[in-house]
């Protein structure tokens, strides 16, 4: 071996040398190292989980979202269509009562036409009354007796309401 450049014996003083350092570095810092690893190991396979764990609670969160939102979109419409229900038939109350104040005034004004015009044809059957005993009296020359004035104006008032 000497041919080659070896020394025996210093290479199994080296062989044992490395062994040694080997076993003690194994019984001092490859367990150590090992258990590093393997909690480090465990740390990210934890991680993943949670990583996981919150992707799915973010997506359950963004479905509750949705749902939620679709919800007061469902409630909001059927308050618009409430509300559009409400002002619909108070329209039609608006309008009925419209109508019946309008037929009201309308039976008010008619009711108060037709005693105006009584009032007015009473009034002129009047005047016409006096206007016949004023002639009459004019024409006969004399003043008629109280008893032949009511007569005469009854018989005037029934000749009108016979023309009318």
């Amino acid at each position: 071996m000497e041919a080659l450049g070896l020394n025996l014996p210093k290479l199994i003083y080296q062989i044992i040398n490395f062994l040694m350092l080997m076993i003690i570095l194994y019984a001092l810092l490859y367990k150590r190292i090992l258990a590093m690893l393997a909690e480090r190991q465990q740390r990210i396979e934890q991680s993943l989980k949670d990583a996981e764990q919150v992707k799915l609670q973010l997506a359950n969160a963004k479905r509750d979202y949705d749902a939620e939102i679709a919800k007061a979109r469902q409630e909001a419409a059927s308050i618009v269509a409430q509300a559009q229900e409400r002002a619909k038939s108070q329209e039609v109350e608006i309008l009925a009562q419209a109508r019946r104040d309008a037929d009201r005034v309308r039976e008010e004004a008619r009711v108060s036409t037709l005693q105006e015009r009584d009032t007015l044809l009473r009034e002129a059957k009047d005047q016409i009354a006096q206007l016949i005993t004023l002639t009459a009296s004019q024409v006969l020359g004399a003043e008629l007796k109280a008893s032949g004035h009511d007569t005469l104006i009854a018989e005037s008032l029934s000749a009108l309401d016979r023309r009318n």
